[in-house]
């Protein structure tokens, strides 16, 4: 299934409202402290566990349903001053039409092998000539972490598969400063929410109860108000980010939302379509714990963030 709205975080940090048929360097800037936020995460590792099945829409919400694939143990090592200077796959970022937002393609090292367990017992997946990227534009709150890798043959279990082919794993980016405000105006915006949802709630019901017309007609432009303010709060937006979730710390206050996304593009005529295979879950240490640790991921939910 597709669904090109779940990668807000990229869309969100690579592009502005004029990205797809104008590509402004005044305009279209990168956060200026990218670089440096890169060359940070020298030889920093990273655990990644995949959770890949088939993605459902329930009630506007894409989730995990049926066969699943749980891919373990891929341990990656990081390089944020080495450009990756080798045949890899192409990253939204670097190779979008905004590369400017980017670091450009890091180096990224496989330290081990994700695997999952079948019928015939542990097998090991190959995610090969792997590089990495931030994203990350000018006065955005968040930006966009993403590793891309080449799959040289499908991965399969049951009913869930990684198809042949390049795939992506995207996780939301924070500073400490960031992080702080947009969790701070999340309060205050649930505070207006709940004082609009029980004035609705108190509308409604004298709506319902008094049989005066001139009444019914006051209380029900008053839930209409109540309503609207409802959507104005900018909660809902808000209870979308992943705000509230664990957070693995990286170098130089960054803040890596534990809970990312798994896709792929397919190529056609015109562009590519992203396809949401399914999501990942990160955590950071040094090596000895790392090839211990178990990750335990979560079903996909959107991610979005301001």
């Amino acid at each position: 299934m597709r669904v090109p709205s779940l990668f807000a975080v990229v869309a969100a940090a690579i592009a502005t409202p004029c990205a797809g048929f104008l590509n402004l360097p005044f305009i279209n800037q990168a956060n200026p402290a990218l670089i440096k936020y890169a060359e940070a995460q020298e030889n920093a590792l990273l655990k990644i566990h995949l959770d890949i099945g088939q993605v459902a829409v329930q009630e506007g919400t894409p989730v995990i349903t049926g066969n699943r694939l749980g891919i373990d143990g891929i341990v990656v090592e990081l390089h944020g001053n080495q450009d990756a200077n080798y045949i890899h796959p192409s990253l939204p970022g670097a190779n979008g039409p905004n590369p400017q937002l980017s670091t450009g393609a890091k180096t990224l090292e496989l330290i081990k092998k994700g695997k999952f367990v079948d019928l015939t017992g542990t097998r090991y997946v190959s995610f090969e000539h792997g590089a990495w990227e931030m994203v990350w534009r000018r006065n955005a709150k968040a930006g966009a972490f993403i590793c891309g890798f080449d799959v040289p043959e499908e991965v399969k279990r049951n009913g869930a598969s990684i198809p042949k082919g390049r795939v992506y794993v995207t996780f939301p980016v924070w500073t400490e400063e960031s992080l702080q405000d947009l969790r701070e105006r999340m309060v205050k915006a649930e505070e207006k929410a709940v004082e609009a949802m029980d004035r609705l709630k108190d509308e409604t019901r004298m709506m319902s109860e008094t049989s005066n017309p001139l009444m019914k007609a006051m209380h029900f432009r008053n839930a209409c108000k109540a309503h609207e303010d409802i959507d104005y709060s900018g909660y809902r937006s808000y209870k979308a980010m992943p705000l509230q979730r664990d957070m693995v710390t990286l170098q130089n206050g960054l803040h890596l939302c534990s809970l990312g996304t798994v896709w792929t593009k397919t190529d056609k005529l015109f562009g590519s379509d992203h396809v949401l295979l399914g999501s990942a879950s990160v955590m950071t240490g040094d090596r000895e714990d790392l090839i211990e640790k178990n990750v335990v991921t979560e079903r996909v939910k959107p991610v979005a963030f301001e």
